[in-house]
């Protein structure tokens, strides 16, 4: 008969997706996640398998839990360039608010890190980008649909350049603590765009 778990999965799971964040995969032992969440080896092997399952599942559970935090002021209505210029805010005073650490952004990292020599790892990175340009794809229809774009632009490519907006301010924010230098990059963004 096997013995219940005496931890819970999810907070588990949070804390060695902390844990990867902060040191990223190859300098988080086994025995780093052990301490951090406080989950014997065995039970950890038991329930997530794996040094790079355990890494896999914090990737999807940040996909599908975090990454959308983010983005939910573009969800809302109002002025599209107010609204994308409070998600960059956003997305500055996270890096900020982390200047000690300068994790940057877990998907950004671990493109860097990993996706070139992980193909499991690389799909999950390509699947949380393509994520992001569908919120921004989204987002930037219906400021199209409100005639607040400049231009004739093709929506599907200006997803992407703010995707690759984004991940340029986390990467700078990683060496840099000079906010303005952050807000530089992305009013640049906002006046090719409205």
């Amino acid at each position: 008969m096997a013995r219940p778990r005496e931890f819970d999965e999810e907070t588990a799971l949070d804390k060695a997706m902390e844990l990867f964040w902060s040191k990223g995969y190859e300098k988080t032992s086994i025995q780093d996640l052990c301490d951090y969440t406080g989950v014997h080896r065995g039970s950890l092997y038991e329930t997530f398998g794996d040094k790079n399952e355990l890494f896999l599942a914090a990737l999807d559970r940040f996909r599908h839990h975090l990454a959308g935090r983010l983005f939910a002021v573009l969800e809302e209505h109002g002025n599209p360039k107010e609204q994308l210029a409070a998600f960059f805010e956003r997305l500055i005073e996270s890096s900020m608010d982390n200047a000690k650490e300068r994790r940057g952004c877990f998907i950004a990292n671990t493109a860097i890190e990993l996706a070139p020599f992980d193909s499991k790892v690389a799909s999950r990175v390509e699947a949380s980008l393509l994520d992001m340009e569908n919120r921004f794809y989204s987002f930037l229809l219906r400021a199209q649909k409100e005639g607040r774009l400049k231009g004739k632009h093709n929506l599907r490519e200006l997803s992407r350049f703010l995707v690759g907006v984004k991940q340029g301010v986390h990467i700078m924010a990683k060496a840099t603590d000079d906010r303005k230098t952050l807000q530089d990059v992305y009013q640049v963004a906002l006046s090719a765009i409205f």
